[in-house]
């Protein structure tokens, strides 16, 4: 019953976390297909939110963390895992990227996405950022329609309360 309680008085919030999550998710999606983060479509595809308690958590794929923050340098590298390489690969064929010296047969693809992984590994990766620069962009307008909803429930609840005589 509290859970029904807390979920009627929070309406306006809720309703307006879901417009909130999105607006983000959809110009975050944007920006990236706008400045060519969208080889495959898979990151894209995958970014979704849901709200968690009186706020909201943004999804998406397991590299769209390294996409957006980049990465450190790895403590130890040599190794390239088949799956890293694999995505290389279909990454660089979706971008049109193939290896400069001999035919693009799938052996030269692996080297060649051998050496981008290698190169990740010992140097890191500058991320995109855009999970960042799009909330910096919307911040001020997320928060007015956060706090408006809020108010709304809040002066709603007030409205509400019998007097105890």
């Amino acid at each position: 019953m509290a859970r029904n309680a807390k979920n009627k008085f929070n309406k306006n919030l809720n309703r307006a976390l879901k417009l909130v999550g999105e607006r983000y998710v959809e110009e975050v999606k944007k920006t990236l297909v706008r400045e060519g983060n969208n080889a495959t479509g898979r990151l894209v595809k995958s970014i979704g939110y849901k709200i968690v308690d009186e706020g909201i958590e943004i999804q998406s794929t397991r590299y769209g963390q390294a996409v957006d923050a980049g990465s450190a340098p790895a403590r130890s590298f040599g190794k390239v895992s088949y799956e890293f390489r694999d995505s290389i690969i279909e990454w660089a064929k979706a971008k049109g990227i193939y290896p400069k010296s001999g035919p693009s047969t799938e052996g030269n693809m692996r080297k060649m996405a051998y050496a981008i992984a290698s190169k990740i590994q010992r140097d890191g990766r500058i991320g995109t950022q855009v999970f960042d620069r799009v909330y910096d962009r919307l911040e001020k307008e997320f928060g007015e329609q956060l706090m408006a909803a809020y108010s709304k429930d809040l002066t709603e609840k007030l409205n509400n309360i019998k007097v105890k005589k």
